[in-house]
């Protein structure tokens, strides 16, 4: 899916919940709802996205929500990815 569109889509479901809660339960909420409502390969394209780019054009919200999705993934958090094979 076009990464842009993931974006808007994110930013906008984080706007969303942005007045409904506190900064840290936003950010919590938007997770859960790309977590249950998005295709599996979706969320993987959102998360590499955010892993590749550290979130351009994410709002702080949508950010913080991703990275608790990155956080949670099966392949973890991507703080050892440069040990992949990446050049520095």
């Amino acid at each position: 899916m076009n990464i842009d569109l993931l974006i808007k889509m994110t930013n906008e479901i984080g706007e969303f919940f942005a007045g409904t809660t506190d900064a840290q339960q936003a950010a919590r909420d938007v997770a859960n709802h790309l977590k249950r409502y998005w295709e599996p390969r979706m969320r993987a394209q959102m998360i590499a996205y955010y892993e590749q780019r550290q979130g351009a054009g994410l709002t702080d919200l949508a950010k913080n929500a991703v990275a608790l999705l990155a956080a949670a993934s099966p392949a973890g958090p991507a703080a050892d990815a440069p040990s992949r094979g990446a050049k520095a």
